[in-house]
């Protein structure tokens, strides 16, 4: 396993506060709209994959509103290699969204973009079909989870993750040019979300790393100096989820570099050693190398999503697997200009 530099990284143990926020169960109605919760709601859809043939992806759908005015975003991003090859914004009034009560359908401009195969959950399945097109980018793609769903509630923020991993296949196209994809994805929604939300946040760190069997959603969100959330959540094909305990996890970035006007890190370590929360063995040292980024902005807030190379070992009870030089995805959403470390 390739080593990191650790010794001036921003390592998650100090003295700062946090909680112990527990994963639950979720069902269908989890993914479906929670709006006019606050004032001004902000809530998103978030679907992504990375494929056998260097393509990723990732799909959006962000609403922002008061009661029934507003606006909603869709959003493509396209990539090859971790370069960003498209990048597509459409937006259109809140008042043509809708969002099916009991289950994830989502409709924009009485158009299906977002279908839940609700006699796949019948049989225990969660699938979706996410078809749409933004002039002359379109997808048209089958997320079938291969691992259980839940979700983390908050007085300040609510994280539904339906899907922490996916096999996903179909097809995207780029300027007429069609190219069946196949990979692995990851679907999660967020809710109760508000101008307040950045007022009050520093912003946060996200990321998915997938094996074989073995699945690890993580985060770490900054409040402010004294209080951090730190994630990470453990799943495993056919046997369900893990939480792992704070006290047990850290989460380093290092190799901090100037980009886009803003310091960031260009190295992730993610360690695990949990023996106690679930009277098994859970452990995770994993190493995220910077392969590329694409740099957005979401109105005065600042956005980087990373592809990253994992390398690393993943063990749960006798069961471990290694990675080698895997593609996944990280995301650092910055609310406050200035750095507070």
């Amino acid at each position: 396993m390739q080593k990191m530099n650790i010794n001036n990284g921003n390592s998650s143990k100090s003295n700062s506060k946090y909680r112990f926020l527990k994963a639950v169960k979720i069902i269908p109605r989890d993914d479906t709209s929670h709006g006019n919760i606050r004032l001004l709601d902000i809530e998103w859809w978030y679907f992504d994959a990375i494929f056998d043939n260097g393509y990723s992806i990732q799909i959006g759908f962000r609403t922002y509103h008061i009661k029934k005015l507003g606006i909603v975003q869709s959003r493509i991003n396209i990539y090859k290699d971790g370069k960003t090859v498209k990048e597509k914004l459409k937006i259109d009034l809140f008042s043509n969204f809708d969002v099916d009560k009991n289950y994830p359908d989502i409709n924009i401009n009485d158009e299906t973009v977002v279908k839940f195969d609700r006699e796949a959950y019948k049989n225990g399945e969660w699938k979706y079909n996410i078809k749409f097109c933004i002039a002359e980018t379109s997808v048209d793609l089958y997320f079938l989870g291969k691992t259980e769903g839940w979700k983390i509630e908050t007085s300040d923020t609510c994280w539904s993750v339906p899907l922490p991993k996916a096999v996903v296949e179909g097809k995207i196209e780029i300027q007429g040019q069609r190219i069946n994809v196949n990979g692995i994805g990851y679907h999660d929604h967020n809710w109760s979300y508000s101008p307040t939300t950045a007022m009050n946040n520093f912003g946060w760190y996200w990321g998915r790393i997938s094996a074989d069997k073995i699945n690890i959603t993580w985060a770490k969100v900054i409040h402010d100096k004294e209080n951090i959330d730190i994630l990470a959540v453990v799943n495993k094909d056919e046997e369900g989820f893990f939480n792992i305990h704070p006290d047990n996890i850290d989460i380093i970035t290092d190799n901090f570099q100037s980009k886009n006007r803003g310091l960031i890190p260009h190295s992730f370590y993610l360690k695990i050693k949990d023996e106690k929360t679930n009277d098994i063995k859970i452990n995770s040292q994993i190493n995220m190398s910077f392969l590329d980024i694409q740099y957005t902005r979401i109105f005065t807030i600042k956005y980087w999503r990373y592809h990253v190379k994992t390398n690393g070992i993943v063990e749960i009870g006798n069961y471990s697997e290694e990675i080698k030089d895997k593609s996944q995805i990280i995301e650092y959403l910055r609310f406050k200009a200035k750095n507070i470390f």
